[in-house]
């Protein structure tokens, strides 16, 4: 099987179904030759006086297409590759497609498109949630619908027929699978979309383990977080960053600046996530930043300087005490009481790793920066390793 039409990549996110060229260009599934060409004529003939032109009676659009869109979808239409990718994601409805489904696999079909494309819409606000029922009710509805029929064998059987009805040679390489392959991704793509919203995370959480439930839908759904995901550790890597030079430096009320201002604001992010990540990472990354508060915090104690800092190293302490991994509870606890009683030279400890787990990730991180010489260049690589370097010096202290 190889890898899925560039037609799923086009899709992806909440457009969806906004751009298929059915809605756009109003075309039935079975539409060929000649009845395209005019009808082609018609629209360009109406959008020359007309600004849009309203689509496909079920087209998610609220304000119509433009000319532009329209010529746009036309011409994918030419391309087979995309047409089928669009077919299987619009409407069947009663086509005489001659590919000897039951009736009632297209009624499923449709129903699974439109429970979706529900969802989509209620999910954006773009459009009240249309047929009854919230935007949870409809993702509920698309996940349990569309899971039943892409285990029906109907399903392929349509879609190879549709193959030799085309009769293009640009689909020779391909097979029925390798467009169903890219189906249940592309269903999912609008979720990656609606997790840059921090405060729907959690609804969209409970969302996306509803569709988790079918095997179709499991294995490539937290592919759909991972580049949120990244984007969120990227940015408490560098806002951990900054407060340690700043710490190494010397330069306390600074550190204790980019605690608040940079670094726990993007630890917040990435707790939002933390459902979309497994447990070993949300843990070490837990005690990468609890030791970063801790020993910043210590830093400031050590240099007499705690008193004019007194309430903001007390919420430092606590937050770390908050989000601290059991490993690193009791100690963590311990220099709380000491900083809250103003005592530090009391109890409060500096904190090292105390499992390898950390250690290896950072040896991969400079080992990787290495070799990324070798591979990536030397401007990749140096980043990497000065990166490991400076989380070594962090963690260690």
């Amino acid at each position: 099987m190889k890898e899925s039409p560039a037609r799923f990549a086009d899709l992806a996110g909440l457009r969806l179904y906004r751009r298929n060229i059915f809605a756009v260009t109003g075309l039935s599934v079975d539409a060929r030759g000649p009845a395209v060409r005019r009808h082609r004529q018609r629209l360009d003939a109406r959008l020359a006086v007309e600004e849009t032109w309203r689509g496909d009676a079920d087209s998610p659009v609220p304000g119509g297409h433009r000319k532009e869109e329209v010529r746009l979808a036309f011409e994918e239409f030419q391309d087979p590759r995309r047409r089928l990718v669009d077919e299987l994601l619009w409407y069947w409805r009663d086509a005489d497609l001659g590919c000897g489904c039951s009736p009632s696999t297209h009624e499923r079909h449709d129903d699974a498109v439109r429970a979706h494309s529900r969802a989509i819409e209620a999910e954006t606000g773009a459009l009240p949630p249309p047929g009854g029922g919230d935007a949870a009710w409809h993702w509920g509805a698309a996940a349990s619908r569309w899971a039943a029929l892409l285990e029906n064998t109907d399903l392929r059987g349509h879609l190879a027929h549709r193959m030799t009805a085309l009769a293009d040679p640009r689909l020779d390489d391909y097979s029925p699978d390798d467009f169903l392959a890219g189906v249940p991704g592309l269903l999912l793509s609008p979720f990656a979309e609606l997790a840059d919203d921090r405060a729907a995370r959690p609804r969209l959480a409970e969302v996306s383990a509803g569709w988790a439930q079918y095997p179709v839908f499991a294995g490539p759904l937290p592919d759909v977080f991972e580049d949120t995901v990244e984007e969120s550790v990227d940015r408490l890597k560098d806002a951990l960053r900054t407060a340690g030079e700043r710490h190494e430096a010397g330069q306390h009320a600074d550190a204790l600046a980019a605690l608040e201002q940079r670094v726990l604001p993007a630890y917040a992010d990435f707790e939002s996530l933390t459902r979309f990540v497994s447990e070993s990472r949300s843990e070490e990354m837990a005690h990468t930043v609890t030791v970063a508060l801790n020993n910043v915090a210590l830093g400031i104690c050590g240099a007499g300087l705690q008193k004019p800092f007194q309430r903001s190293l007390i919420e430092v302490m606590e937050t770390a005490s908050r989000i601290a991994p059991q490993r690193d509870q009791a100690q963590i606890d311990q220099n709380l009481t000491a900083v809250r009683h103003g005592r530090p030279g009391a109890g409060p400890n500096r904190m090292k790793p105390r499992e390898c787990l950390t250690c290896l990730f950072v040896l991969a991180t400079i080992i990787g920066g290495i070799v990324g010489g070798v591979t990536v260049g030397p401007a990749l690589a140096v980043p990497l390793v000065f990166g490991g370097i400076f989380v070594v010096g962090m963690v260690a202290q």
